[in-house]
């Protein structure tokens, strides 16, 4: 980022200061990681719809229970169709899932969770990260991949017969990333902030 000696406003002398922004080739580390983080939140949400369809619409046992079908005539009776065949709204604690085998139950929230917390985690990271990314692009790229990896490795270790125990690995290479990326933040932050004049 550099500053511009220009000033825009409604008339001249106003004291607007203009920053431009410089964005260099390496940038696309930046996008590149960006893409990488969407990437695994897809392949992770896929893997959870991969379970919904095992557990809820192509699994017979379940569809057959009376307490099913009971709920299925509810749901008709309420709101004039069919339920959803892919166990939804239920997020894994509902109703639906209520009705799933213990080992069913745990492997679908175990996944459910893994992807939840990227949901949850993502959003500040890529922010930092595409902005701060600006100033320091081969630093936050570098971040963001690792972040990328660390998720998967997370969710892995999540959906592992270890469960919660499993994921770590993941989580504490996604606290490097993520406080990384926060860390060159606040220090960009405070660059921009101290060439004020």
């Amino acid at each position: 980022l550099s500053r511009q000696p220009d000033f825009v406003g409604p008339s001249p002398g106003a004291g607007v200061e203009v920053m431009a922004l410089q964005i260099t080739d390496d940038y696309g580390l930046v996008l590149a990681a960006a893409g990488a983080i969407g990437m695994t939140q897809l392949f992770l949400g896929g893997g959870v719809m991969g379970l919904r369809k095992k557990f809820f619409k192509d699994n017979r046992a379940f569809l057959s229970k009376p307490e099913v079908e009971a709920m299925a005539e509810k749901h008709k009776k309420a709101f004039g169709g069919d339920m959803n065949d892919m166990g939804y709204p239920d997020m894994g604690c509902g109703l639906y899932a209520q009705q799933l085998d213990y080992e069913q139950w745990v492997e679908l929230n175990n996944a459910q969770r893994a992807h939840y917390n990227m949901v949850e985690s993502s959003g500040p990271v890529l922010a930092c990260m595409l902005a701060t990314g600006l100033r320091f692009p081969k630093v936050c790229g570098s971040f963001g991949f690792m972040f990328a990896l660390a998720r998967f490795l997370y969710a892995q270790g999540y959906k592992s017969k270890k469960g919660a125990d499993g994921r770590m690995v993941g989580a504490v290479l996604g606290a490097v990333a993520s406080l990384g990326l926060f860390g060159t933040s606040l220090v960009t932050g405070g660059l921009i902030f101290a060439q004020r004049k």
